[in-house]
């Protein structure tokens, strides 16, 4: 049961992950230390990049301690032990590029480590990176497409795939009777990669169609805009910039929509895609990786990335059939996949897999 102690002292070591200042920076990697924290004792270090002139500086907020470092992490990763609640049993490294730090502070506690991989590689990795994927107990990307993406990059490693988790807390059914005028919604960074242009042409083309719907845009990003000056000239007058919002706006929203739509031409995963289905949000949402293993029949539709007229077509048959979808058995089948207490059991089972073998050795 979630709140049962196993004698198991986990460090989440990551190079990203939210603050007070900055709360929607890599929320999954808080999510996953909660889903780990039902079934085990776990504390959170997170080295941060700073240009302060000082070499490190440590702090505690909330459940992290937090090491800010002007170079190299590592000399401020073994200054901030002292801070922790524990000695860890093994040390749980998220993101590549704090794959390197783990594997130096596994060796040098004498601990085995993990890693989690949220991301495609963004570049080469180092020949250190490279080792700490090869000797990690397991490598955890969040999805099958993250997995391929690292095996065609050579990546070695013992692989098994621990998706992320969705706040169930926060995302929740709240159905509501049909209206004239449907809301769809799209969560969504303000980058070309998250294809913002091609659904702003889609939601043109779908003007042609029909005009019984909004649509908001939630999200900040560098792009915004130039994307806001794209929607003025397409004449896009149903469409919102929301901006970007925090949780329980992000869920509010879902709760109060009709549909959710995802025009990315990459992602990893797609948080924002499963905590819609977690509120029973039917999806239309491009083949571009994480999203065709979240998506069914049941739950939404698939069309090809970046082809607007594709994506325009299904908003448009989607919103005229909503009725066919069931929000309570979409948010069942999310919750039994993604919940808190599924990932952290699976992260336990992991976890004591990786301790015996140590103790085995």
């Amino acid at each position: 049961m979630p709140g049962e102690r196993e004698s198991l002292r986990v460090l989440f070591l990551t190079r990203s992950y939210p603050t007070r200042t900055a709360p929607v920076v890599a929320p999954f990697t808080r999510d996953h230390y909660r889903a780990a924290s039902l079934f085990a004792e776990v504390a959170v270090l997170h080295a941060q990049k700073t240009r302060d002139p000082l070499p490190w500086q440590i702090e505690k907020e909330d459940e992290a301690v937090r090491v800010r470092f002007r170079r190299q992490p590592f000399p401020g990763i073994l200054r901030a032990l002292p801070e922790l609640p524990f000695r860890p049993d093994l040390v749980h490294g998220h993101f590549y590029d704090a794959a390197g730090p783990t594997l130096l502070l596994a060796r040098r506690l004498g601990v085995p480590f993990v890693l989690t991989e949220h991301s495609t590689l963004a570049r080469p990795l180092t020949r250190l990176e490279r080792c700490a994927f090869r000797e990690a107990a397991r490598v955890m990307p969040v999805s099958r497409m993250l997995q391929r993406s690292l095996e065609s990059s050579g990546v070695e490693a013992r692989y098994e795939v621990v998706p992320n988790v969705v706040d169930l807390d926060s995302f929740s059914p709240a159905p509501h009777p049909p209206r004239p005028v449907k809301r769809l919604v799209a969560i969504t960074r303000m980058t070309e990669i998250k294809g913002v242009p091609d659904l702003l042409e889609a939601l043109r083309l779908l003007l042609d169609r029909r005009r019984d719907w909004t649509c908001d845009l939630i999200g900040g990003g560098e792009r915004g805009d130039d994307y806001r000056a794209l929607a003025s000239r397409l004449g896009l007058d149903q469409v919102v910039f929301r901006g970007e919002r925090r949780r329980p706006e992000v869920a509010a929203a879902l709760r109060e929509a009709d549909l959710f739509v995802l025009a990315s031409r990459a992602e990893t995963f797609s948080v924002a895609t499963v905590e819609a289905l977690a509120c029973g949000l039917p999806a239309v949402v491009t083949a571009c990786g994480g999203p065709e293993e979240l998506v069914g029949p049941d739950s939404g539709v698939i069309v090809p990335r970046e082809d607007p007229a594709a994506l325009a077509e299904a908003l448009d048959r989607t919103l005229a059939d909503l009725e066919r979808f069931r929000p309570e058995e979409i948010a069942k089948r999310v919750a039994g996949r993604f919940s808190a207490e599924v990932v952290g059991r699976q992260l336990l089972e992991i976890y004591e897999e990786t301790k015996k073998a140590a103790g085995a050795t």
